[in-house]
């Protein structure tokens, strides 16, 4: 998935990002991920988590469908599976985002349900809303037959990593 469009005009909430068009340990993960030449985390593999169909700084898009075996009530997906998935994509949305030599933890993480969720088709778009150089929120929407089913909000704290941890996912 690489970058084909310039990414969208950030809002001068967005501060302590790496520009654009750098070229991050966290944008050459998602590449990877994206291209297989990098593996999923072992989290990402042992929960089947979907990945990211698209990217660019500070935003990504997931195309994907549920299987009736995530549902708990028949027939609506398990909403913890829902708050996985919210972690999970603003975990990528800082990946796309941050510069070399930062790292990131989730701080907090809150799921509002407008509709259920139902096995089948869905889009998840994660934009990162917020950035300073120490804390950051991302918004992740999962939207079902062209209506908004769920937003999840993560605040993530930003630190400084040793080399070798830079790009390591964090959740």
């Amino acid at each position: 998935m690489l970058e084909t469009t310039p990414p969208p005009a950030r809002p001068t909430r967005l501060r302590g990002l790496a520009p654009a068009g750098a070229d991050t340990s966290g944008r050459r993960v998602l590449t990877g991920l994206a291209d297989g030449t990098v593996a999923d985390p072992p989290a990402a593999r042992t929960l089947e988590l979907p990945p990211a169909t698209s990217w660019l700084p500070g935003l990504i898009t997931c195309e994907t469908a549920f299987d009736e075996e995530l549902t708990l009530t028949p027939g609506v997906v398990f909403g913890g599976w829902i708050a996985c998935l919210v972690d999970h994509f603003a975990g990528l949305v800082m990946l796309s985002a941050i510069p070399d030599g930062s790292g990131f933890l989730t701080a907090g993480l809150s799921v509002d349900y407008h509709a259920p969720l139902v096995p089948g088709p869905v889009t998840i778009e994660t934009e990162l809303t917020s950035c300073s150089t120490r804390r950051a929120v991302a918004e992740v929407r999962f939207a079902q037959h062209r209506t908004r089913a769920c937003t999840g909000t993560v605040e993530q704290i930003i630190h400084r990593t040793a080399p070798a941890a830079v790009g390591r996912m964090a959740g």
